[in-house]
Formats: structure tokens, C-alpha cells, sequence
């Protein structure tokens, strides 16, 4: 009987003409997947780190009194609910669903439930998150594509799109050159326009560097196509950022030019 299935067994090897699969095939699939699980983890905790700048960095607090015009004409809470970072949750959500799919395939990955899986998933990326964004990882993904990729800015709400608003006096971006003696900084703003402010009459708050390459907030009036009065300007990164650039403030010079340029 042993013989006869025996023999039955090679026969249909022979006639579906298997082949015998070498054991580092398995092993180099089952790391496949380990390694896929684990670079999706990641990769979610990237994405939510970024997600978590993105809606912390929002000024619905700290300049309350700088914006209160425009929570005027929009509630803060549609404000609050169009700035959550809806593209980086979706990429959290599929890098999370990538995982599940790779730690099941890997050996002993069909004994935990989906729901297992996919909590400690989902939890392994936000205590990551967390720690990236002690290093500022989240800020320096989103500051990049904000100013390097034009899709993203369609995408996504962030606070640049706040002050990027010359009609209701909010005008953030990047200081290009400082000219003391006339009084006035050239701003390239987060959609690459060149704007020309007047700080004649302008406060400047505690702490802001006011210098080329630092980004700020400047609060005041559009006076004319590129032109701008300002009346209150305040660094960009908030009080709970701990790696901002190093800077220097602005003294005017007694002898020589005024103009400073990167």
C-alpha cells in the first residue's frame, strides 16, 4: 500500500512536472515580506509625522490676535476641519494596509487576527512619529514639498495657505533682501511672488530675526500689485520648535550699503 502511493505520488510529479523549490526561496520570501511590513511602518510613521506638523503648525491659538479677521469671515471650526492633513492620513492609511498584507505572509503572521495587525501597526508608526518629529522630520518633508513641488500645495491646506492671503493682510513667506535705510524687506511669498514690503510703521514681536533666508509672518495691508504695509511681523517657527536656524539681528550699518542679499 506504502509503495503503491509512493509511486502514485512520483507519478504525478512527473506528469505536472514540479519542480523541487530550493529552501532560500522561502527564505528569501519570508524576508521579503518582513522587509516590506517594516519600511511600511516607516513609512506610515513619516507620514504621520507629517500629518502632525501640518496641523499643529496651524496658528489657531498663538495668533489668535494677528488673524482674528479671518476667523471672522471663517469659523474656526471649518477652519480647523478643512486644515486636517487628509493626504497624509490617506498615505498613513495605505502604508498601514501594506504592512498588514506583508506581516501576514511572513511565517507565524496567520496566527494574530487583522485587528491585532493592524492596531500594532498603526501604533508602532505613531510612537515613531512621535520621535521623528523630536528631530523635526515632519517639518522639513512638509517645508520641501511646499516650496519644491507645486502639486502638494493643491493638495493640502497647511498655515502657508493662511498667509498667503494679501487681501485679508496676512502675507508669510521668505525675506530675499533687507534694505534698513529705505525701510523696506523684498518677500518671496509660498507662492513664488516677489513682494515688496514697507516696516516703516511695522512691530516687530520679541525674538523675530528679521533677515534674508529667515521666513516670517507679516500682518498689515496690501497697498498695491506686490506691495505691502506691514504693521506686525513675527518669526514663522512657534515657541515649542526647538531647531529653528541660527540668525542674527538686523543693526543698521553707519557706513557703506544698507542692503543685505543672500
Amino acid at each position: 500500500m506504502q509503495k503503491a502511493r509512493s509511486g502514485f505520488i512520483l507519478e504525478e510529479i512527473e506528469k505536472r512536472k514540479s519542480v523541487l523549490i530550493p529552501r532560500w526561496h522561502f527564505l528569501v520570501r519570508r524576508l521579503g515580506f518582513w522587509l516590506l511590513a517594516t519600511i511600511s511602518v516607516l513609512t506610515g510613521a513619516i507620514s504621520m509625522a507629517t500629518a502632525m506638523y501640518v496641523f499643529l503648525d496651524h496658528d489657531f491659538i498663538e495668533d489668535q490676535d494677528s488673524i482674528h479677521r479671518f476667523f471672522i469671515e471663517r469659523p474656526i471650526t471649518a477652519d480647523i476641519i478643512a486644515s486636517i492633513p487628509y493626504l497624509w492620513l490617506a498615505a498613513l492609511a495605505l502604508f498601514i494596509l501594506i504592512a498588514f498584507f506583508g506581516f501576514r505572509h511572513t511565517r507565524k503572521g496567520y496566527r494574530y487576527s487583522s485587528t491585532k495587525v493592524i492596531a500594532a501597526s498603526l501604533s508602532a508608526s505613531l510612537l515613531l512619529s512621535v520621535a521623528l518629529n523630536t528631530v523635526d522630520i515632519g517639518e522639513y518633508i512638509h517645508r520641501y514639498l511646499i516650496e519644491n513641488v507645486h502639486v502638494y500645495n493643491k493638495l493640502i491646506y497647511a498655515n502657508e495657505h493662511r498667509w498667503t492671503n494679501s487681501e485679508k493682510g496676512l502675507l508669510g513667506g521668505k525675506v530675499i533682501n533687507v534694505d534698513m535705510r529705505s525701510h523696506l524687506l523684498v518677500v518671496r511669498d509660498f507662492n513664488k511672488a516677489i513682494w515688496h514690503v514697507d516696516i516703516s510703521a511695522a512691530i516687530v514681536h520679541p525674538e523675530t530675526h528679521v533677515v534674508p533666508g529667515n521666513s516670517l509672518k507679516i500682518t498689515g495691508m496690501k497697498t498695491g500689485k506686490r506691495e505691502f504695509k506691514a504693521l506686525a511681523i513675527q518669526g514663522w517657527e512657534k515657541r515649542y520648535h526647538k531647531h529653528s536656524l541660527p540668525s542674527q539681528k538686523i543693526t543698521p550699518k553707519k557706513k557703506g550699503k544698507d542692503t543685505k542679499t543672500l
